[in-house]
């Protein structure tokens, strides 16, 4: 048995022996173990003394040594199984990640460029738009081999598994609404057809400026088997073709992949096996990586945590984003039900002029506590569009640029209280604010709550928390105005504030037309009028369209920044008020991190992470 056998055992039968007892106290001492391995270190001095302390970028794939485990962690289960067709939750995207192909993936670069979102073949081996931009052609590679083990056992993949997957995703997948015109009037794609078993054609209703990167974000269209309809259940079985093949997972308890020998890319992936145990409690993640018993970052490591953990693991390696997030999660999005408050746009206004960005970057980015150890993080403050879009993003500290509405992100308490004085909340008000309770989003996103529920009473917002159980918080409230799902009284919108995480896209037309757009997959709500907030806001979405159709860059950003101006003005969204360039830790014994990149919006397990590699000499495997 492995020690995350032993260790997830040990948990579950302690779950078991202590049914009924306090959920919080039961986690904290089931998950409360440390492990072997690891190394100390001096925890005091200067970290900034260190000499070349951030590490860069290599590629070091000509000295690449193949097997090994990587021990990597997740920190929630898959609450909707696995079948990527019918969800586009992330924890199930994040496993078809591993597992299951797209069309096309996008040109990892190697450092020190950046990816430029230019696409190529994942299952296709070749692929051509019309100069109209209304037809999609795609060739597929021949010779690709689903999972070997039954009901698929090895056959062949072909067109009919990629006419199959599009019709179960268009069916059942929100995703959807980002690409077919049958579920949405401002999505491309009209129909899909196979002339024969190696091709796929798709035909656009409209051309899209982001067709080819919405094909290939990670968080639209896979290809599963047509076995999967009614041969084996994928909400619970994995039978794929990636670059990993789920061997063995225990609910609530861990997955374990094995490399899969099929995969097409010539020598990868270079490790044999990838154990990620399900730890939902940040302590425990960061403690079994001080442990040595996990490699990789600890998924959302505290940037407060970042100085001590350096000093714990000497032999530790430290990189550094190089680029600013093009995402603004976390951020606050308003309820339109009923009598709230928030239908009034000065109210919206008072909420996001009551943030503290330059507080914000210091909690939660550490700012001046990195400074002390000689770790310089730079930040930048976000708009509806992050600062990782050059040439789209436009700074609010440019006033000169940015026009007057850029006091909306800026922190001014007495002009904030003047704008809820003159709503009728003189004296104060409290507002509802809804929120994911589970860990599943990161120790950061609980951080930032904080923050935002602080700042904002410091201004008369007090806020009513409601932590809500993420599914029923997904399902809910994050999907609380989709239109489709609101038409059908399957979400009823709700009435205060929702402080939602946020995927990424991959291009930002594709961004605004899913959050901001009512026929977005992901649309958060707004109005102008105070009502019909499913059906958005009538010049939002014009405007939106027009960014969408515009295949010119420049004229494309102009109108970008147009609507952020717009935006920032309505307040329709409290984007995460900083973004920053943060340090991840990794042990050593993991080779080539950073020196491949993908696109935002991209799949890391086959353009990025697929060349990592082990090398067994190095921590936590043999003493520094």
């Amino acid at each position: 048995m492995s020690y995350w056998e032993q260790i997830t055992s040990s948990r579950i039968s302690r779950r078991r022996a202590l049914a009924g007892a306090a959920g919080a106290g039961m986690g904290a001492a089931a998950l409360g173990f440390v492990g072997c391995g690891g190394g100390g270190g001096d925890p005091g001095g200067n970290l900034g003394s260190k000499s070349g302390l951030i590490t860069e970028p290599k590629d070091e794939s000509s000295k690449a040594k193949t097997g090994g485990t990587l021990k990597t962690v997740r920190a929630a289960d898959v609450p909707n199984g696995f079948d990527v067709l019918s969800t586009n939750n992330a924890q199930t995207l994040s496993v078809a990640s591993l597992a299951y192909p797209r069309l096309l993936k996008f040109k990892a670069a190697k450092y020190p460029n950046q990816a430029d979102g230019s696409s190529e073949g994942d299952l296709a081996d070749s692929f051509e738009l019309s100069n109209d931009h209304l037809q999609l052609t795609l060739k597929l590679k021949q010779n690709l081999k689903w999972d070997s083990r039954a009901p698929t056992s090895s056959r062949l993949i072909d067109s009919e598994d990629v006419l199959y997957s599009w019709k179960k995703f268009v069916a059942r997948n929100a995703g959807a609404l980002d690409l077919a015109y049958e579920k949405s009037p401002g999505a491309p794609i009209e129909s899909i057809n196979a002339p024969d078993k190696n091709t796929i054609v798709f035909r656009m209703k409209q051309p899209d400026s982001s067709l080819l990167q919405l094909l290939t974000s990670a968080s639209h269209l896979y290809v599963m088997p047509r076995e999967s309809e009614d041969k084996f259940d994928p909400r619970g079985e994995v039978r794929g073709y990636g670059p990993w093949i789920l061997d063995e997972y225990r609910p609530s308890a861990f997955f374990r992949w094995k490399k899969n020998p099929d995969y097409h890319v010539k020598g990868r992936p270079f490790y044999d096996v990838r154990e990620e145990p399900i730890l939902t409690e940040y302590a425990a993640r960061l403690a079994q990586f001080k442990a040595g018993n996990i490699f990789t970052d600890v998924h959302g490591l505290l940037q407060t945590d970042v100085p001590q953990t350096i000093k714990d693991l000497p032999q530790a390696l430290v990189f550094q984003d190089d680029s600013f997030p093009t995402g603004v999660s976390s951020h606050i999005r308003f309820g339109y039900e009923g009598n709230t408050v928030f239908k009034d746009e000065r109210m919206r206004q008072a909420v996001s002029m009551l943030i503290d960005r330059d507080s914000f970057a210091n909690v939660v980015h550490n700012k001046d506590g990195l400074a002390k150890e000689g770790l310089e993080i730079p930040v930048a403050y976000h708009t509806i569009v992050g600062a990782g879009w050059t040439g789209y993003y436009i700074d609010p500290y440019d006033e000169k640029t940015f026009g007057a509405n850029h006091k909306y992100l800026k922190l001014n308490i007495p002009e904030a209280k003047k704008l809820l004085a003159a709503a009728g909340y003189a004296n104060g008000v409290e507002v509802e604010l809804i929120y994911n309770a589970d860990s599943n989003y990161g120790a950061t996103y609980h951080l930032i709550k904080d923050v935002f529920a602080g700042n904002l009473r410091d201004g008369g917002v007090n806020t009513k928390e409601n932590p809500i159980p993420y599914r029923t918080y997904y399902d809910n409230y994050y999907l609380g105005y989709v239109r489709t799902l609101y038409e059908e009284g399957k979400v009823k919108g709700f009435t205060g504030m929702v402080y939602a995480a946020h995927k990424s896209y991959p291009t930002v037309a594709s961004q605004l037309f899913g959050t901001f757009h009512k026929d977005g997959a992901l649309f958060q709500g707004l109005t102008d009028t105070g009502t019909n907030a499913h059906l958005g806001d009538p010049r939002v979405n014009t405007m939106i369209e027009q960014i969408q159709r515009e295949f010119d860059l420049k004229k494309q950003q102009d109108l970008t920044q147009e609507f952020i101006r717009f935006m920032t003005g309505k307040a329709y969204q409290v984007p995460r008020p900083v973004g920053a360039k943060n340090f991840g830790v990794y042990w050593p014994t993991i080779r080539n991190i950073g020196a491949f990149r993908t696109y935002p919006g991209g799949n890391t397990a086959v353009e990025s992470t697929l060349n990592w590699w082990l090398d067994p000499t190095l921590p936590p495997n043999k003493p520094a």
